[in-house]
């Protein structure tokens, strides 16, 4: 079984020694805003600087974490999406900030406790919804509705506005904006943003 509490730390060592910007994605930041789930890995947005992935690649190597999958092209210095696991099957998982998008949603991110006595960078309940969106599995929409639904009671009760202009934005730039309507619709929510 994995201990994520202790998977983070190790990952965000890891970022840290190699230097460079990085927000928790997926469930551990599903986690920051809604009754936390299982979860099985943890998921990072990072900076997508050639000599830091260098840099990263050897500190996980130095806490006994390998690549398990790349994927990328050939010609590129850092790929879009690494995998690493360890002799224990524990996964990080890597997405390299490419876009105009994942730099804001690394910009935006703010420190958060998913879990007990675990304070990391996580992206903004905002760009959370984005990534899933545009990652679009079941999990992914199951996340969705009790992020936004958790956000909504926020709001009602006084806490910050969710920005949907944002979300739309970004849903419009990856041509998701059916998605976008479609999670609305599933929170309540028919009028556009």
């Amino acid at each position: 079984m994995t201990d994520i509490p202790t998977l983070i730390a190790l990952a965000s060592s890891a970022i840290g020694e190699a230097g460079l910007a990085h927000a928790a994605i997926g469930g551990c930041a599903r986690n920051a805003y809604a009754e936390p789930r299982a979860t099985r890995d943890v998921d990072f947005v990072v900076q997508a600087d050639p000599a830091g992935h260098a840099r990263l690649v050897v500190a996980l190597g130095r806490r006994g974490f390998v690549r398990a999958t790349v994927a990328s092209t050939a010609e590129e210095a850092v790929p879009d999406f690494e995998s690493f696991r360890d002799a224990a099957g524990q996964r990080i998982d890597l997405l390299f900030a490419k876009t105009r998008f994942e730099e804001s949603a690394l910009l935006r991110a703010r420190p958060a406790m998913p879990y007990r006595d675990v304070t990391l960078p996580v992206v903004s309940a905002e760009d959370l919804v984005v990534y899933k969106l545009i990652a679009g599995r079941t999990q992914d929409w199951a996340d969705l509705e009790v992020v936004v639904r958790t956000e909504l009671v926020r709001v009602e009760h006084g806490g910050p506005d969710f920005d949907w202009s944002y979300v739309a934005r970004w849903a419009a730039e990856w041509d998701i904006e059916d998605r976008l309507a479609d999670l609305r619709r599933r929170v309540g929510l028919d009028a556009p943003p």
